[in-house]
């Protein structure tokens, strides 16, 4: 009896395990994560060193995508082919917050790669990404007219989710 005992956390431990494992995997997962919460209200620095830039008071009454990234971050790397994709879709409508990073870095990413973004705001201490609710860059949101957060995607963006953002965007005007 008292071996049995011995083994009970071990027992418990692999449960864990074996649902966090579940979880992780589970394909059945939403993409786009619904989001009704309002944009930061943060100005931020444009990288372009224009007028500053607020997520929560759009100027044409269009939503916009706003994703948040680095030139640090490999996902990055992965994602941003879509992000052009995206752009040439829906000229003036995606946006990019360099998230922790230098103005120098992202300009490098951005002429070796090409330039998905209408407007660049620059977070160099990372609290504007923390205001929005990232968790680790790549983030994507989507911001509807009155700065409302309507979806927010977490990771790196597929075919799909592209093709999901396109639609959110033309079902919106």
């Amino acid at each position: 009896m008292k071996r049995w005992l011995f083994a009970l956390p071990l027992l418990a431990l692999l449960a864990f395990g074996g649902l966090g494992m579940v979880q992780l995997f589970d394909g059945r997962k939403p993409t786009f994560e619904l989001a009704n919460r309002d944009a930061p209200i943060m100005v931020f620095e444009a990288m372009d060193g224009g007028s500053a830039i607020n997520f929560a008071a759009l100027p044409d009454g269009q939503p916009i995508v706003v994703n948040l990234w680095a030139s640090w971050c490999a996902p990055c790397v992965v994602e941003h082919p879509l992000l052009m994709e995206l752009a040439e879709r829906h000229p003036g409508r995606i946006h990019g917050l360099v998230y922790e990073d230098t103005p120098e870095n992202a300009r490098t990413f951005l002429t070796a790669r090409g330039n998905p973004f209408t407007r660049l705001a620059l977070d160099p201490t990372g609290q504007g990404g923390l205001e929005f609710g990232l968790t680790g860059v790549p983030e994507t949101f989507v911001i509807a007219p009155g700065g409302i957060i309507t979806h927010h995607h977490r990771g790196v963006l597929t075919e799909d989710d592209i093709d999901a953002l396109s639609d959110m965007l033309d079902a919106a005007g």
